[in-house]
């Protein structure tokens, strides 16, 4: 994802956001964990979005998914593999997201987590996906993403 854009071109910022639907929910309307940004995030505030993080130097995809859990959940999660991606330009950087699938496999969430240096949430919970429509309205290229999935059915 992070290829020759040309000169000029932003650096990349390659991020992952998981979408881990409620145990037992299959066949019914899907509920997804969803987690709320603090308030003083200056990103976006009190936003409820998709657990989220960026991408560490060489770091792959499977072991973001597992770093997301443990830092952000407190929970052990497993990589069921990649459902969408998409690109934003932010001022000095492109994001480039891709949302994954992922199931808790030990643990159950708690926020916030005492890892220093990572965003911390302030709630969690199991909500349906229409819930992320103010995010992705705020700008959130994960909400956005998961909408669009949930609007063609996926997960």
């Amino acid at each position: 994802m992070t290829g020759d854009r040309g000169p000029g071109a932003r650096p990349s910022r390659p991020a992952l956001a998981l979408v881990i639907e409620e145990p037992g929910s299959a066949g019914g309307a899907p509920r997804w964990l969803l987690v709320r940004r603090p308030d003083d995030d200056p990103d976006l505030p009190g936003v409820w979005g998709l657990p989220a993080g960026s991408h560490a130097e060489g770091e792959v995809d499977e072991a973001l998914v597992r770093r997301i859990g443990s830092e952000k959940l407190g929970v052990e999660t497993e990589d069921l593999g990649c459902l969408s991606e998409g690109h934003v330009d932010r001022p000095g950087y492109r994001l480039e997201m891709r949302l994954h699938a992922a199931r808790i496999v030990a643990g159950e969430p708690r926020v916030p987590q005492s890892v220093p240096g990572v965003t911390q949430y302030s709630e969690w919970g199991w909500k349906p996906p229409a819930e992320l429509r103010p995010g992705a309205d705020c700008g959130s290229l994960c909400c956005r993403l998961a909408l669009d999935l949930a609007a063609a059915g996926g997960e």
